[in-house]
């Protein structure tokens, strides 16, 4: 939903929590309303610490155990932590008072995880129909906000324009969230900017804008508003993740591993941070340490898992950290071990078989297997009936092995094989190019995967450049150097 800091650095705030903290670190029952106790809880969840949210929830419900806000709180955590719909329609069925906001709203986040949007979207419509009108407006942002919130966009944008209050923040704060996930980031920047103009404390804003900024490209001004958020608030745990991966994406990755590992601290339970602070490390070739982190987001990742029985509930998290530690493994020599990360991949929901058997090809080509693996390629391509995104990762796993005149040949007949359509693996096709003297060719890619993937050729390509060069003027700047 629509969410501001506001009230969690009001006074009234303050003085809740700290009855409620002081009272627990005395071993006695803190006495609050479930209100409180659910806005205690949101803020525990805001700060990623999920473990304190629920047991504030558990401990309001051994007091109220039919009240609709904490099991409703309570509902919300199993789907968005949990994956489990199971444990929240337990949670759901205790309300007592099935006609309360909070009710309606879980029971439609329900729908929502079970990629049930349009009965979800005709339930909330038929509420909003026995609403009063003085009620109808908060319901309708509400409601927007749930739709965002499940990257339902459309639906937000269709539930947004019932709102009459454009001036408001919530209605401006959605717009700019809908801008964004629209590819307008533009829109986005500039209705962000305008609330931050109102209100230049809101951390929210800032990282909103940060976003807008990041996916435009403007991974400097991305940066920048990430450090005026966490100026403002120094454990906001979305400014310092975006800093992170705007800092990735310029490829500071030491810094970047800092601010990753920063917040692995701040949010335990969310693996992305040792993940990606792993990852950072294999970039430092520090392949020890980061098979260290990797293998810690992997424990949390399964202790995810294992809270329930349902397999589509798994992170999909787990895939990327078993990927990077098969290939950090190869590199150490450790082919067997490695494979034995692609063979648990294979039981995973949604994973691609062809490019499994492409991995599975690269680990042994580079455990010099290579006739082992060389069958694995043509496998791979045999039974996906050479789709291009298999040529494509075939091209890019034998640059990476150094095969640069064989990974040239594959791309040529990605190309004979591809319209102007394709967007991905240009940057790559500009390295090989480069590896083998073809420079003019090299150029060309460079332009082409500056049009069609800016994020693809600022990660593949950023070496090239001066840091401070944005995506769309690398081919300006190689047309303005001498040859290579």
């Amino acid at each position: 939903m629509v969410f501001s800091d506001k009230y969690y650095e009001s006074e009234e705030f303050r003085t809740i929590l700290q009855r409620y903290e002081e009272a627990v670190a005395q071993g006695r029952s803190p006495y609050l309303e479930p209100d409180e106790l659910a806005d205690i809880a949101e803020y525990y969840e805001m700060l990623g610490n999920a473990v304190a949210a629920a047991d504030v929830l558990d401990y309001g419900l051994s007091i109220f155990p039919g009240s609709a806000v904490l099991l409703a709180l309570r509902a919300r955590l199993a789907l968005v932590r949990d994956g489990d719909v199971n444990k929240a329609r337990r949670y759901v069925s205790l309300i007592e008072d099935t006609t309360t906001l909070d009710y309606y709203y879980i029971r439609a986040e329900i729908m929502l995880t079970e990629g049930n949007a349009d009965e979800a979207d005709s339930y909330l419509s038929e509420i909003l129909d026995t609403l009063y009108d003085d009620e109808r407006e908060d319901f309708i942002i509400d409601v927007t906000g749930i739709f965002a919130d499940y990257q339902q966009w459309e639906k937000a944008a269709q539930w947004l324009q019932l709102s009459s209050d454009v001036d408001a923040a919530d209605y401006k704060e959605l717009r700019g969230r809908i801008a964004m996930n629209r590819g307008n980031y533009e829109e986005s920047e500039r209705i962000f900017n305008e609330l931050i103009d109102s209100d230049p404390y809101s951390t929210p804003y800032w990282n909103h804008l940060a976003s807008a900024q990041y996916m435009h490209h403007n991974i400097r001004d991305s940066i920048q508003s990430s450090e005026f958020s966490i100026a403002i608030n120094p454990d906001d745990t979305e400014a310092i993740l975006n800093k992170a991966n705007g800092l990735f994406c310029l490829g500071n990755f030491e810094e970047a591993g800092s601010f990753y590992q920063r917040y692995a601290d701040l949010c335990p339970d969310d693996e992305a941070g040792e993940l990606f602070h792993g990852i950072c490390c294999l970039n430092l070739e520090q392949t020890d340490e980061g098979i260290e982190h990797l293998r810690r987001a992997e424990a949390i990742a399964l202790s995810h898992r294992s809270a329930t029985q349902e397999q589509r509930s798994a992170p999909s998290n787990l895939q990327d950290i078993w990927q990077e530690l098969a290939f950090a493994l190869s590199q150490k020599g450790k082919t067997d071990e490695a494979l034995s990360y692609i063979d648990k991949m294979k039981t995973e929901p949604g994973v691609d078989p062809y490019e499994l058997l492409v991995m599975r090809g690269h680990l042994l080509m580079e455990g010099g297997r290579l006739e082992e693996g060389q069958a694995c390629y043509m496998k791979a391509i045999s039974q996906s009936s050479g789709a291009p995104h298999v040529f494509l990762r075939i091209a890019i796993s034998i640059y990476d092995l150094g095969y640069y005149q064989q990974s040239y040949q594959m791309f040529q007949i990605l190309h004979d094989c591809t319209d102007d359509t394709r967007t991905d693996g240009y940057a790559y096709e500009a390295l090989c190019c480069y590896a083998l003297g073809r420079y003019d060719e090299f150029k060309e890619n460079v332009r082409l995967a500056c049009e069609k993937n800016p994020t693809e050729a600022q990660m593949a390509l950023a070496e090239f450049f001066p840091p401070e060069l944005a995506p769309q003027d690398y081919y300006k700047w190689l047309e303005e150097q001498k040859a290579p």
